[in-house]
């Protein structure tokens, strides 16, 4: 039988009662527990903890106390704080006597406990370097601490570690949290602002391949017009013309290029480094009516198209069943555009060649939209997009997981990838209220997407 959540923390709770049953403490030191737990919860600052930490054990048991935390280097044994002195100013390196070590021992006149965190806690943060030991907390005098609050003073340092440990995680974050903010600041400030400089650019290199022309036409006037020039120097003015002619089409295409790249990445640049996602903590939409097929679709299919060629992929758009001019939807079009560049990119990838009814070897992809009445309760349809892929069609369970954090298929260890990429495509649907999936297929799979879109309305342009 499978434990559930709710039986699992009902045990932890009944262990928890028996402990503190088998501890058998006496009534001052639950209440010195008590007094700790209470001002770890009432005081934020990490310096009030020490003091805490320090001054209970010496209002309680008369027992003086000093905290030994490790540097990050953790290596560096320092005192942060005593309960004679209070909070240490500047590097108070700790004794040789007071080392480091797993479990607790006597050091000359003291009684030194190994501090320790919450592992728990360090794993779910990658960010944090978990140190086991965080540093020692020492006691003294130690002659006449008996064995039951020598036990007691180990859980009460175990309790002085985890706290500690929490509070730090939550100074680091916040710093974290205020680095991620200026860093949002830098990034619109020297990334996405400057970028804008490169459409002046774009139009001043247009302006000069347009002169080019200008040229290049006065030069065609200069051999049909003028007689008067010999054969010689005609021949000349014709070389000259091919070169500018052909000169004048390399830039062009390649100032189309240009700007189709500059067009996609300002589109990224602003939508995924878009200064609320950071003040926010989740993607914030600016959602605007756009023509999905021209103004999504096309310009990502564009850039892949040259991959899907080199592949022997062939595109296909025949599931479509909704004109674009009947389609009125109001979505963050940068967003949009990385979903379906999310499905392209997997498309390059993962697309097989297989055996088709006839007989003929195929390998292929095909994209559309297709309306579900009603599927959003009455008077909302569905707006569903997919795109097809020939190869083996996927298996129930892998269906389920595909759009998990980190998941890719067996198999797929031969391509780059990190599993992300369908994990972010669920997030932008279902932050737009929509769904996703995937529909094994005889020959192939189809990966789909499925937005609101309510009748006979075509809401104003927003941002939520």
């Amino acid at each position: 039988m499978v434990k559930t959540q709710l039986d699992m923390v009902r045990e932890r709770v009944r262990e928890k009662q028996q402990s503190y049953t088998t501890y058998n403490f006496k009534r001052l030191q639950e209440e010195a527990f008590a007094t700790f737990f209470d001002l770890a919860q009432e005081y934020t600052d990490l310096d009030t903890l020490y003091l805490v930490c320090t001054l209970v054990p010496k209002e309680f048991f008369g027992l003086h106390a000093r905290l030994h935390l490790l540097d990050n280097d953790s290596k560096t044994l320092r005192v942060v704080c005593s309960s004679t002195e209070g909070i240490q100013e500047g590097i108070v390196l700790s004794p040789p006597e007071v080392c480091v070590s797993e479990q607790p021992n006597f050091a000359g006149n003291s009684y030194l406990i190994p501090i320790r965190g919450n592992k728990a806690v360090a794993d779910l943060l990658p960010m944090q370097h978990f140190k086991h030991v965080m540093g020692m907390f020492e006691l003294f005098p130690s002659e006449g601490i008996s064995d039951q609050e020598r036990f007691f003073l180990e859980k009460f340092t175990n309790r002085i570690g985890y706290n500690l440990h929490q509070k730090q995680l939550i100074h680091q974050i916040l710093h974290h949290i205020k680095f991620i903010n200026q860093l949002a600041a830098d990034i619109e400030h020297n990334v996405i602002s400057p970028n804008i400089y490169y459409r002046l650019f774009l139009k001043k290199l247009r302006r000069s391949i347009e002169d080019n022309g200008q040229i290049k036409d006065k030069v065609r006037e200069l051999v049909s017009f003028c007689p008067e020039i010999d054969e010689r120097t005609c021949q000349k003015l014709r070389d000259i013309f091919k070169s500018l002619e052909q000169t004048t089409q390399d830039l062009s295409g390649a100032c189309d290029e240009m700007e189709r790249h500059y067009e996609h990445t300002s589109l990224y640049l602003e939508t995924l480094l878009r200064r609320e996602h950071f003040r926010r903590g989740s993607y914030v939409l600016r959602k605007q009516q756009c023509n999905f097929k021209k103004e999504i679709i096309e310009p990502v299919l564009t850039r892949y198209l040259p991959r899907f060629k080199h592949k022997g992929i062939v595109v296909d758009n025949r599931l479509e069943d909704v004109p674009d001019e009947d389609l009125e939807l109001v979505v963050d079009k940068g967003l949009l555009a990385q979903v379906y560049d999310n499905f392209f990119s997997n498309a390059v990838k993962y697309t097989q060649e297989i055996v088709d009814a006839y007989g003929y070897k195929v390998k292929f992809i095909s994209y559309g939209k297709r309306l579900l009445e009603g599927y959003f309760g009455k008077g909302v349809d569905g707006i569903k997009f997919s795109v097809f892929t020939t190869g083996i069609p996927i298996l129930p369970e892998e269906a389920a997981r595909l759009f998990d954090e980190g998941y890719r298929r067996p198999g797929s260890d031969l391509e780059a990838g990190t599993g992300h990429g369908l994990h972010f495509v669920r997030t932008i649907i279902e932050i737009h209220g929509g769904e996703v999936g995937v529909e094994p297929k005889k020959y192939g799979n189809s990966i789909f997407f499925i937005l609101p879109h309510r009748r006979n309305h075509i809401p104003p342009a927003l941002e939520t």
